[in-house]
């Protein structure tokens, strides 16, 4: 692949040493436009489609648009997901972009073979389903409360479900976005989905009479001793808390892990599930959706509504009174 690095009108070698440090802090400033899991997506992405190019003996730098086309459509034969197939293309675009190429994706062909894919699969998301509060209930069970790594995995199912945080956000947190007071924890998140430049938001954990996250979360950080840095991380054998941060991927297998060890079937189970959990359980228990929506932090209603939509199939239904 093509160096992305910026042009200069003279070799580095040549710059002054202070412009020498501009142009090596402009390099990571660009890599700060992507989001990291954007460019780690990108990264696979690429890798497929390089493999896939040098496999059939095509060049994928600047790729051809008759390329791109039978790269498709080996996806769709490997039953790719519409999904799937829009983000290895937007690689492209991005590779071939930095470049300095005009991107196949531009391509009217390339444009046609996109509309008719998703024609003949279809766009419709595969959802995740909810892991609500009952749900949650099932799972705490699950969870050994004398070990360190039992009190971890409470304190993230817990907290992740009543903040309806996405997985990174869950993982991103650190113990200084914690403000603990009377009535519970008022959590900053730093930066998520919908807020990549760090403008930072605020939303409300209660204490809870229930599922109680704020002592799951405070007896996790105290039994663990941490004071300071990433919130949740690995705890290694012998129960030894690790420096490192957990990964977003862990979210996702703590959460099929408790689904399954609870008694229910683990498809369709994902970090996203608690966040879905939380919208969906306020949605049965008739929470306005601009509530719902300081939590979850939405932009846009008709996400929320679709939740509410289906939690509220048969309330009120129009064949209730004659079928």
């Amino acid at each position: 692949m093509t160096s992305t690095a910026i042009t200069v009108a003279v070799p580095v070698h040549a710059l002054s040493p202070n412009l020498v440090h501009l142009y090596e802090r402009s390099q990571e400033t660009r890599r700060a436009s992507k989001a990291k899991g954007t460019l780690r997506a990108y990264a696979s992405c690429l890798r497929s489609f390089r493999a896939w190019c040098a496999a059939n003996g095509f060049p994928d730098l600047p790729a051809a648009p008759e390329t791109l086309v039978l790269f498709i459509e080996a996806e769709r034969a490997a039953g790719r997901k519409v999904s799937t197939i829009e983000t290895k293309l937007a690689a492209v675009r991005f590779m071939h972009l930095k470049a300095g190429h005009v991107s196949p994706t531009a391509s009217e062909l390339v444009i046609e073979e996109m509309e008719g894919i998703r024609r003949e699969i279809g766009v419709a998301p595969n959802k995740k389903r909810a892991a609500t509060a009952a749900l949650v209930t099932g799972m705490l069970a699950e969870i050994p409360a004398d070990t360190l790594k039992g009190k971890r995995d409470r304190a993230l199912l817990l907290l992740g479900f009543a903040g309806a945080l996405r997985r990174s956000e869950i993982v991103g947190l650190n113990v200084s976005d914690l403000e603990v007071g009377p009535d519970g924890i008022v959590l900053t998140i730093r930066r998520s989905k919908t807020d990549q430049h760090g403008a930072g938001q605020v939303i409300a954990i209660p204490n809870g009479e229930k599922l109680r996250p704020v002592e799951a979360v405070t007896s996790w950080l105290e039994a663990a001793g941490i004071e300071e840095g990433a919130i949740f991380r690995p705890v290694g054998k012998g129960g030894k808390v690790q420096d490192a941060r957990l990964s977003d991927r862990s979210v996702a297998e703590l959460v099929k892990h408790y689904a399954k060890a609870s008694g229910l079937d683990v498809d369709g189970f994902s970090g996203h599930s608690l966040r879905a959990g939380y919208i969906t359980t306020a949605a049965e228990s008739g929470v306005a959706e601009g509530s719902i929506m300081d939590q979850s932090r939405h932009k846009d209603v008709r996400t929320v509504r679709g939740y509410i939509r289906k939690s509220n199939l048969f309330k009120d239904h129009s064949g209730a009174s004659f079928l």
